[in-house]
This record gives structure tokens, C-alpha cells and sequence, in this order.
């Protein structure tokens, strides 16, 4: 989904959310920020796809496919949150894939000041995520693999900031994910995952414990075999997804799809609904060279391009033989 209310307001205080349609209260919102040129590019409809290291953000389970090592570095930006992410993917053999992440997220300066508007120090607020995967085929139709995540969030001053409370906070959560390749030509993959499954983040006192952003994805990869055999050299891919909060209230529907040309230059777009920002449309480019990938996603509508920035993701992908 889109960048939510929590991440454009600053996403270390509780606040109320907008994403999906919905009004509630929730914690850490910021685990809601997408990762990842190529999935947002395409409406954010990643949870059937095998995205490689992608699949540490979206579905575990995705891991479980790749057959190389992997490096992404992310980076992604609007108007008031800046994040970025570095994750490694190691396949072991039989044992399954492993993969480790750190996702680092910056909400801006604020400068504090006195009662007579003089500034007296700066106040900043950061929040980091630490990620760990494994995942693991059950013959060569599905896969299945479980994230488990550290958050910490934190709120602190440099010089004097009197009447501000500043805290740093911890608390972890889990991914679970399934894929399953569910026809007989093996062109439709099916993903279902349960996303931020985890304790509450305890900002003072358990009165004041909000809870994670648990959201459940589904939906469909579509491999169309068709667009290969009319134009050789192209190959297309349709993903539909519906994603709704752990207690099934609220959805938010994806659509896109990548078209890769000799396998080199690809062009995708996707569209999502009720995204926390109000943007809808995405489109995006990716390059392949060797074992050489950079992607490019911008999304539109919404707050944040409204502000004069719209929301813009770069990922570069190396792999290693």
C-alpha cells in the first residue's frame, strides 16, 4: 500500500489511520511503507510474485523460488518520509533460502524552540527494521516461508527540547506466506500472506500499546504464455491482489503487470485503491544487464504529490552466480 497517514504525519506517534478506507488506531504504521521499484511499479500487487530479495517485504514465501544470491539496495522518497533498505538472499540447497534485511526509515528535523520562538535544539525521529527470512519449496509447486522482524522506533533531541517526550521503543512481528503454482500449464501462481503479525508497540505503558499493522494479501501471478508466441522475445505478467487488516475490515485492491522485452528493459504499471496517500496509478522501468538490474517507480495522486513531490522508489538488484 501506499504511504500511509502514520508516515506522512512523522509515524512515531499514535495516531489515527486513513489506509484502506478505514479509521483506526494502529502502531508502527511505517511497516505499511513499500519496498521495492519493481512491486510498486506495479500497483503493489507482489504477494504471488517471485520478486527474489523482493519477496522479504512482501510474501517470505517468493525466497523460496530464487536458485542464485542476491543483493538489492532500496531507496524511496516523498514529500515528509525518506526510506531505505539493503537485504541479501542466499539459497542453501535443499535446506531452502535464507535472507536478511534492514530497512531504515527517516521522518525528518523538527526544530524545537522556546516560548519566544527561539530555537533551542532539534528534534528527530527515526525508526529501524531488522529482518530475517527462510523459506523452502515442498516439491515444484509451492513454497512457504516465515519473516520474523525487530522494530525499533525512536524520538530523540539534540540541545534542549523542554516538554518533549522522547523515547526509543522496540517490539518484533512475524510474516508468514505461502505460493502455490495452481494450474497445469504452471503459468498461475497463487500468494497468500499474513503481514506484521505481532506484539504492540509500547510507546509509555501498556495502557498506550497500539497495534502493528497486521494486514493479510492475496491474490494471482499470471504468466501469459500467449504474448510470447505472438511476439517473440516479449514475455507478460498480469498480478491481481486484495489486502484487507488482520480482522478482514477494510480492503484495498492491486492490479498491474510488467511486459520484459529480449529480457533486457521492462515497463510495468499497476493501480491500487484506498491507499493511505490517495495515489492510485504507478508505472515504472527496469534495466537488466548480466546480473546487473535497475528499477524505477513513481506513483501518482495522493498527498505527497499534491505536496510537490510524488512518491519515487529506485531499486538497484545484483546477483551472483
Amino acid at each position: 500500500m501506499a504511504f500511509i497517514c502514520a508516515a506522512l504525519l512523522g509515524g512515531a506517534w499514535p495516531v489515527v489511520a486513513c489506509a484502506q478506507g478505514s479509521v483506526a488506531t494502529e502502531g508502527a504504521l511505517f511497516l505499511l511503507v513499500p519496498v521495492g521499484a519493481r512491486t510498486i511499479a506495479q500497483g503493489q500487487a507482489g504477494v504471488a510474485s517471485r520478486f527474489g530479495a523482493d519477496g522479504v517485504f512482501w510474501n517470505p514465501a517468493a525466497t523460496g523460488w530464487v536458485t542464485r544470491r542476491e543483493l538489492t539496495v532500496d531507496h524511496g522518497s516523498n514529500a515528509f518520509i525518506t526510506s531505505d533498505a539493503i537485504s541479501a538472499l542466499v539459497p542453501v540447497g535443499m535446506a531452502g533460502t535464507l535472507a536478511a534485511a534492514v530497512h531504515y526509515f527517516n521522518f525528518g528535523d523538527q526544530t524545537a524552540t522556546d516560548e519566544f520562538g527561539n530555537s533551542t535544539g532539534t528534534i528527530y525521529a527515526r525508526a529501524m527494521v531488522l529482518g530475517g527470512t527462510y523459506a523452502a519449496t515442498f516439491g515444484e509447486r509451492v513454497s512457504a516461508g516465515v519473516s520474523y522482524k525487530y522494530i525499533r522506533n525512536e524520538q530523540s533531541c539534540g540541545g534542549a527540547c523542554a516538554g518533549l517526550q522522547t523515547y526509543s521503543i522496540s517490539t518484533t512481528a512475524y510474516d508468514f506466506g505461502v505460493q502455490a503454482v495452481v494450474d497445469t500449464a504452471r503459468k498461475i501462481t497463487a500468494g497468500i500472506a499474513l503481514r506484521n503479525a505481532g506484539f504492540g508497540l509500547q510507546t509509555v505503558d501498556r495502557e498506550q500499546a497500539d497495534p502493528l499493522p497486521a494486514r493479510v494479501h492475496a491474490g494471482l501471478t499470471w504468466d501469459v504464455a500467449g504474448v510470447a508466441r505472438a511476439a517473440p522475445g516479449v514475455s507478460l505478467a498480469l498480478n491481481g491482489e486484495v489486502v484487507t487488516k488482520s480482522t478482514f475490515r477494510g480492503v484495498s485492491y492491486r492490479v498491474g503487470g510488467e511486459a520484459w522485452f529480449a529480457d533486457r528493459f521492462a515497463v510495468r504499471a499497476g493501480f491500487i485503491t484506498n491507499s493511505g496517500d490517495r495515489s492510485n496509478a504507478a508505472i515504472g522501468f527496469g534495466l537488466r544487464q548480466g546480473t546487473l538490474g535497475l528499477e524505477f517507480a513513481r506513483t501518482f495522486g495522493g498527498e505527497s504529490a499534491d505536496a510537490g513531490s510524488p512518491p519515487t522508489y529506485v531499486t538497484l538488484r545484483i546477483g551472483f552466480k
